[in-house]
């Protein structure tokens, strides 16, 4: 029997639609009970109105993505490199060529994000287009590339509203979304717990393993994760409510608890040593 590398993706994505759905579904029926509506036809219109909410949210995930960020436009001429390695891999895997976007920020993390049928989004950080060679740029970008093909990324990137809508409203600016933030506390154990179940640690190691797979040389991205590891990791924008989007675990330096959504990196190293 042949396993589907994209059966687990649809699976989680499932669980997260639902959960999302029934999130917002309750509150809406209860309200609807309490004005004097039926049980039944509030339960119905509660739910239908949860999944239009849900699939509006999810809809909107990848442009919250980059607005949180603060990624802007990479330029054509300011990483000749990052663009030929990423076309180059685009052509090997089979999938489309991302848009590609920088984060002004020393600390080196990259990520990818995609919703529905939009062009992917690959955010590097400019700390890591300076720091790393060709060769560990090859492996970065090949295992951001092996998360696009499962299908996975797409999971990762509706989580962000779907899943850590607390920790975004908490991250934007603005008394609508403070008030948001406030509303929505109450929820955020619950949503950590949700993102931990769609988007777990075992995502990012199939992708390790796809990448090198793509690359066929492990030690470039051993060489990266080892770098990375040894930088000082500062702050991202967005970082809380985006983690399980990045290459590697982007709280850790932000003084806040690690996402739960990737594995420790020496495990990903000693892994990838036994290829």
């Amino acid at each position: 029997m042949t396993l589907d590398p994209i059966a687990p993706s649809r699976r989680r994505r499932r669980l997260l639609t639902a959960a999302s759905t029934i999130t917002i579904a309750i509150p809406l029926a209860l309200i609807a009970v309490v004005v004097g509506v039926p049980a039944l036809p509030s339960l119905l219109v509660g739910a239908a109105l949860g999944l239009l909410a849900t699939a509006a949210l999810a809809s909107r995930a990848q442009a919250a993505v980059l607005d949180v960020t603060g990624a802007r436009v990479l330029g054509e001429d300011e990483s000749p490199r990052l663009t030929g390695l990423v076309e180059g891999l685009c052509l090997t895997s089979g999938v489309e060529a991302p848009a590609l976007f920088a984060i002004d920020s020393d600390t080196p993390n990259a990520l990818i994000a995609r919703q529905g049928d939009a062009r992917a989004s690959l955010i590097v950080t400019t700390g890591l287009l300076s720091s790393l060679s060709r060769i560990e740029m090859e492996g970065v970008v090949a295992h951001l590339l092996a998360r696009l093909k499962r299908r996975e990324v797409r999971v990762a990137t509706a989580a962000v509203l779907l899943a850590s809508g607390p920790l975004y409203a908490n991250e934007r600016s603005g008394a609508a979304s403070s008030f948001l933030a406030t509303t929505l506390r109450p929820l955020r154990p619950l949503s950590s717990r949700l993102r931990k179940g769609v988007c777990p640690p075992a995502a990012v190691m199939h992708a390790d393993v796809d990448g090198v797979g793509l690359t066929r040389y492990p030690p470039g991205l051993i060489s990266a994760l080892e770098r990375i590891a040894a930088s000082p990791m500062d702050p991202l924008p967005g970082a809380l409510s985006t983690a399980q989007l990045w290459l590697v675990e982007p709280t850790v330096g932000s003084g806040s608890n690690p996402s739960g959504t990737h594995p420790p990196l020496d495990e990903r190293i000693a892994l990838l040593r036994e290829l």
